[in-house]
């Protein structure tokens, strides 16, 4: 009697091992599906950033060119109040609630600190602050996307998130 169920315990524990072997390899599969659609995620809201950091600069640069030919042509006095176009204000208004929303979709404390440090210059570089230069501006812009091309390279872009995310 023991012989004859010999055969049919190898078969059993066969079988055991292969359904197992299938069910690790799609937990596998699918831990490397996860991790990737995160990834793709926070890349694209990377990207996304940038793309409005950009928008943020052009409406900026747009804004502080209307100001100072409106100054140019104000009477010369101490003190001149110059109001600045309305479609240039929406503009500007847009561009930087574009960049919340995609800022909003960053995980990186280091780029979000990087693109509001970056906004934060520019805005005083474009709109006439006289305490911060273009040259404050550059290295500025050249810091957050620096710090963007970091958080690209990132082999582990996202999985952060899904791996708190499966530990909690």
């Amino acid at each position: 009697m023991g012989s004859e169920q010999a055969p049919v315990y190898a078969a059993v524990i066969t079988a055991a091992a292969a359904v197992l072997a299938v069910v690790v390899g799609q937990m596998s599969t699918a831990s490397r599906e996860r991790r990737s659609r995160a990834y793709e995620r926070q890349r694209s809201a990377l990207v996304d950033v940038q793309d409005a950091a950009l928008v943020v600069r052009s409406a900026l640069r747009a804004s502080g060119a209307a100001i100072a030919a409106a100054a140019l042509t104000a009477s010369s006095s101490r003190h001149v109040v110059v109001l600045s176009q309305p479609d240039l204000d929406a503009a500007q208004s847009d561009a930087d609630a574009h960049l919340d929303v995609r800022l909003a979709r960053v995980e990186s404390v280091s780029v979000r600190n990087a693109v509001r440090g970056w906004q934060q210059e520019a805005r005083f570089a474009f709109l006439g602050d006289e305490e911060v230069t273009t040259r404050d501006e550059l290295v500025a812009w050249a810091v957050m996307n620096a710090t963007v091309a970091r958080a690209l390279a990132d082999e582990d872009l996202g999985a952060r998130r899904e791996r708190r995310r499966t530990t909690t």
